[in-house]
């Protein structure tokens, strides 16, 4: 399957319902954006934006990996982050990306992320501009929960 059609398909799983967050309660899209921002800043670095093309290919990834039940980088269709965030309309190819599986919180993901070299060199690499989040919830999957990062700097920043 191509990354355009697990794309598709993983956006139209998505809209088929409402997402329901509790009145002020962030989504996991801002609170992760909101513990890297918090991170960078310690850092002295700038903050992310969200970004819709890299949020769907974090997503997208995230479901490919639930729903064919496996962990890596590269996805079932032989994709790599880079191929997933331009096929997903990111116009950048300067893309660093973290994934979890098994937890159930974004507090312990991101922390999981900070105590592993390469996850937190992406984290705290100044050069990146945007931020994409997936999270997939897949209960009866290997692990349940999913996540990708992806982080981005389109051309000319």
């Amino acid at each position: 399957m191509s990354a355009l059609r697990s794309t598709a398909a993983v956006l139209a799983l998505l809209s088929a319902g409402p997402l329901l967050l509790a009145a002020g309660t962030p989504s996991v899209e801002h609170r992760l954006l909101d513990l890297t921002n918090d991170a960078r800043a310690d850092a002295g670095c700038p903050p992310l934006r969200l970004n819709a093309d890299l949020t769907e290919a974090a997503t997208a990834h995230s479901a490919d990996m639930a729903h064919r039940d496996f962990f890596d980088h590269t996805g079932s269709d032989g994709s790599e982050p880079s191929t997933r965030t331009q096929a997903a309309g990111y116009p950048g190819d300067y893309i660093g990306e973290n994934i979890a599986a098994g937890y159930d919180s974004v507090e312990v993901v991101f922390r999981k992320w900070m105590e592993k070299a390469t996850h937190r060199g992406n984290i705290l690499n100044c050069r990146f501009t945007d931020l994409g989040v997936g999270h997939v919830d897949v209960p009866g999957s290997r692990y349940e929960h999913y996540w990708t990062q992806d982080l981005g700097r389109p051309p000319g920043r």
